[in-house]
């Protein structure tokens, strides 16, 4: 701001004036501590290669890289946002199924597929891709099976996975790498796939419906709604921007396009360069493509540690800065309610804020619902909730569990995290008792007539279900006697817990 006047004394009065208004306000209004400001610290790319988009369940769109270099698996959010990370050795391929499970693909001699919940803990038993195919490692560790893309997705009754990997061979005196589009229902023993015309920077990705579109040595073939016959530019990676109905592929050093939408035989598209690469941003053979939620195209610069952002026009460029929030975890509890009668089970705020601390004292914000029970269902304002749906903390009075028509068991459980605003916890479990140890008729209390039911059915006069017989086992020794009646009796009368 300028001030304009014709006494000088005035402008040097004034500006005083300014001056020790603003400390005033300054030390009226004071700062935050440092340690409640939130905290990020950049993060360093090494040699990523695979990179894609996909949709959680609440309809938000992340990003995963394969971050080779450093041995790990990055979940972050379009702008950069790193979400977590995955410790997986030589990952370099990454997809995320309809289940919202994220598959990691390890290469090298002991080439597998890993499985991980979006929170990174492992689901399941690696898939072994070195016996599933009958691969055999080689003797040179840069001539190792390697596992370029990864894509998860079901076709009719059965959970698929096409696995893209290249291999080393000598073919017609001619060592190079061979690539092999394979695919198998998981679970099961049996796969096909696809060799042959592949080069070792072939490409495939998920194309319309349940079907898979490659690059080879012919072109790209988009089945089943074209082919795009093309044996003079090499062609490696490719990406289909489901939106504009458009696909793109790399070559040595441009990016080609077209559109594969309305097309009629024999007419067919034809590649033409979109983007070409220049001293700032090169574009090798070797990289790898997705389409972001913009348009833009997000391409892993693996030569040079960096993801590179085209804008949806094509027409400028930048690098994806990665960061990382490192503000401390909240930290939550276990907690217990119990069904009586079989009636639903309500929550409050209170069940979760009172399990739940933080190293900053922050409030707590959301809580974010993990896993589902096995039996019941868990309902927000009578909306079954889905495994991992956020719940900000002014809802949570509405959520509550509605047990099953029928018991199954004595109790079911479900894992929560709860966010401080800027982080989410480590999981913890509610468990929801559906039946009190002793409570035979599910009434939520224990009574002489719970007792009674364990004499008579020692006596043979009444059966009882298995879960009642669990319920009134009371040293679990799995065995239904006079015991068990006493300790009962011991409960009700206050002489045991």
């Amino acid at each position: 701001m300028s001030l304009h006047t014709k006494k000088g004394a005035r402008v040097k009065r004034t500006r005083w004036s300014v001056l020790a208004l603003v400390i005033t306000l300054l030390t009226s209004v004071g700062f935050p501590a440092s340690s409640a400001l939130a905290a990020t610290e950049p993060v360093s790319l090494n040699r990523p290669t695979d990179i894609e988009f996909y949709k959680t369940a609440n309809g938000e769109t992340e990003l995963l890289i394969a971050d080779t270099g450093n041995n790990r698996v990055i979940r972050s959010t379009p702008e950069g946002k790193v979400l977590s990370t995955i410790d997986v050795n030589q990952v370099t391929a990454v997809t995320m199924g309809n289940d919202g499970l994220i598959y990691a693909a390890e290469s090298g001699a002991a080439a597998k597929v890993h499985m991980f919940n979006q929170d990174g803990t492992v689901n399941g038993q690696p898939i072994d891709v070195m016996r599933k195919f009958s691969l055999y490692p080689h003797p040179d560790e840069d001539k190792q099976p390697y596992i370029r893309n990864l894509i998860r997705y079901k076709q009719g009754d059965y959970e698929r996975l096409y696995v893209f990997f290249n291999v080393y061979r000598e073919m017609n005196n001619a060592p190079a790498r061979y690539g092999t589009l394979a695919n198998f229902a998981l679970g099961h023993e049996g796969w096909g796939g696809l060799s042959g015309a592949f080069s070792e920077y072939s490409g495939a990705t998920q194309g319309t419906g349940d079907q898979v579109w490659y690059t080879n040595g012919q072109g790209a073939m988009l089945y089943p709604v074209t082919s795009i016959l093309n044996s003079i530019d090499k062609l490696g990676d490719l990406t289909l921007d489901p939106v504009n109905k458009r696909v793109y592929v790399v070559s040595e050093n441009q990016i080609m396009q077209t559109g594969y939408e309305g097309l009629e035989y024999p007419n067919a598209p034809v590649l033409s360069t979109w983007v070409n690469g220049n001293e700032a941003y090169p574009i090798d053979l070797s990289n790898q493509i997705s389409v972001g939620p913009e348009g833009e195209l997000y391409m892993a610069d693996t030569a040079r540690d960096r993801i590179v952002v085209f804008s949806a026009d094509g027409s400028s460029a930048r690098i994806l800065g990665l960061t990382l929030d490192n503000t401390p975890k909240p930290v939550v509890g276990t907690f217990t309610k119990t069904v009586k009668q079989g009636l639903p089970v309500s929550f409050t705020s209170t069940d979760f804020t009172s399990n739940y601390a933080d190293p900053e004292n922050r409030s707590m914000t959301d809580i974010r619902i993990s896993s589902l029970p096995d039996s019941g269902k868990l309902q927000l304002n009578g909306v079954d909730v889905v495994k991992d749906q956020v719940i900000p903390v002014a809802e949570l009075n509405t959520l509550a569990f509605a047990p099953g028509s029928a018991f199954t068991g004595i109790k079911t459980t479900f894992g929560w995290q709860a966010k401080n605003g800027a982080v989410f916890s480590d999981r913890a479990d509610v468990t929801i008792m559906l039946r009190i140890k002793g409570d035979a008729n599910g009434d939520g209390v224990i009574t002489p007539a719970d007792a009674l039911l364990v004499n008579k059915y020692i006596k043979g006069l009444i059966s009882l279900t298995p879960s009642q017989i669990e319920a009134l086992d009371m040293n679990d020794d799995g065995v239904l006697d006079a015991k068990d009646s006493a300790l009962i009796m011991g409960v009700y009368l206050g002489i045991n817990s």
